[in-house]
């Protein structure tokens, strides 16, 4: 399914750095957003902000900076055959998902309920997710037997 294989290839020590530190402003950044967003308890605000932004942050760092020195290309990436399993799998998943929505949207017409729409857009992204999962997994499963 990957389109690019990592090398034993090292980046420059400097561009290690660079990746860090663009990571630490961008960390800070975001925290200092979230604390001003929300004034009455900024601390706390921006140090949630910070911890859920760090981890993103430094893996862009190290996608900018570090890994156009450690990861090369496959250019037949898009021939592999998880990638074909996925696809698959999301074709399946989305007639799932289509038949579904047809079907509740008849009951909810036919027998008139009032329901509230976010659950139901909730459940069906969990549905789609949980089907595209596990019909990847029935491919994979019947192909390496």
């Amino acid at each position: 399914m990957s389109k690019v294989s990592f090398t034993s290839r090292r980046a420059p020590v400097h561009h290690y750095v660079l990746a860090v530190i663009f990571g630490a402003i961008l960390t800070v950044l975001v925290g200092l957003l979230v604390g001003a967003s929300n004034p009455g308890e900024f601390w706390p605000a921006a140090g949630i902000g910070a911890l859920c932004a760090a981890y993103p942050a430094m893996s862009l760092g190290a996608r900018v900076f570090v890994s156009r020195h450690t990861v090369t290309r496959d250019h037949h990436g898009e021939q592999s055959v998880e990638l074909q399993w996925m696809r698959q799998a999301g074709a399946g998943a989305f007639l799932d998902v289509l038949v579904a929505t047809i079907v509740a949207a008849v009951v909810l017409a036919v027998g008139r309920f009032q329901i509230e729409a976010l659950p139901v857009l909730l459940g069906l992204v969990a549905l789609s997710a949980l089907d595209a999962g596990l019909r990847y997994l029935a491919i994979r499963h019947r192909a390496l037997k």
